[in-house]
């Protein structure tokens, strides 16, 4: 049984091509989402990942991970795992809590996850992925609030299957789809194959579904052009924004001194939102803005070895006299 209902969706409200920031477990934290906005705000935002069945058991330990501000909307809820009934439990409970919109990851590769059968294990187990769906779709439309349901996924797990899993998902009364260019075994690395997104973007246009491609993107010009060849409605940026939320500006290049003022003005919000001893969720973060720097080493050493504010504030004027005194040779 396919369900249909009416729903409020702001994907229809977005100005096309749209360049959103990809959900990142562990990285796209409200602090580093907070970061990308002061830079340049993506025309569409997601939460790291939940667990559908760790909510239904424990949904105060998601507390964090679901948090938001108003200047980030639109933003997107993100769901894993395997239970529909969890899914149908969880996007009850997301649709009172002020979300735009919700969507169901059906593409992460990694191992703890693939072998719950969540994420990307979901490629391709039809029945499965059904019964989630359904019990999203059930659940959303009993919902005061009728938000739209998307869905991230991949070309396939070990060899590309877009046009069978594109259009099994194209069935269901979905708003938008983003379509990752790597199979499952690839991981994060290798080629993605953009002729494969042109083939889910074809399918998923024919249900009036909006549709985005994924993986790679290394700079607005590059999005633009794989739009162009594609015909998808968008991208979304993941990788490419660790460490540099000056990728959404067009071709922009931060100064010395503005890489050191974003890293300050993060810490400064991890501080504040994480407890003392969650600080150092921040440091992956100090181990790719360094990049961009003219003593990238020593200033990544430095920061990683930070444990508090202060700490990261005596290293950031430090290497403050580093970038005036390279700025002036």
């Amino acid at each position: 049984m396919i369900i249909i209902f009416l729903m409020s969706n702001f994907w229809l409200s977005l100005k096309k091509p749209i360049v959103g920031l990809a959900p990142m477990d562990g990285v796209s934290d409200e602090p580093m989402r907070q970061v990308q906005i002061t830079i340049a705000k993506p025309d569409v935002i997601y939460t790291e990942f939940i667990s559908a069945e760790g909510f239904v058991k424990k949904p105060e330990a998601f507390k964090l991970k679901l948090a938001f501000k108003e200047n980030e909307r639109p933003i997107v809820a993100q769901i894993f795992g395997s239970t529909p009934t969890a899914f149908a439990q969880t996007v009850s409970a997301l649709a009172e809590m002020g979300f735009d919109g919700i969507d169901i990851n059906m593409g992460c590769p990694a191992r703890s996850i693939l072998e719950k059968k969540g994420g990307g294990a979901l490629i391709g187990n039809y029945s499965l992925a059904s019964a989630i769906l359904e019990n999203s779709l059930t659940a959303l439309a009993k919902a005061k609030i009728k938000l739209p349901l998307s869905v991230k996924t991949r070309i396939g797990q070990k060899k590309p299957i877009t046009k069978e899993w594109i259009g099994f998902l194209a069935r269901y009364k979905l708003a938008e789809i983003t379509l990752h260019g790597r199979l499952l075994t690839q991981g994060l690395s290798g080629p993605v194959n953009w002729e494969e997104i042109k083939k889910g973007a074809e399918i998923a246009h024919q249900k009036d579904i909006i549709f985005l491609g994924n993986g790679g993107i290394r700079s607005l010009a590059e999005a633009r052009e794989k739009i162009g060849q594609t015909r998808v409605d968008g991208v979304l940026i993941a990788q490419a924004a660790l460490g540099n939320p000056w990728i959404f500006r067009e071709n922009y290049s931060p100064s010395s001194e503005e890489i050191l003022e974003t890293i300050w003005h993060h810490a400064q919000l991890t501080a504040k939102f994480y407890p003392s001893k969650k600080f150092v969720t921040i440091l992956k973060h100090f181990s790719w803005y360094p990049r961009q720097f003219p003593e990238s080493k020593k200033l990544k050493l430095a920061l990683l070895q930070t444990r508090s504010l202060e700490e990261v504030k005596e290293v950031i004027s430090k290497f403050k006299v580093v970038a005036s005194e390279a700025k002036i040779c």
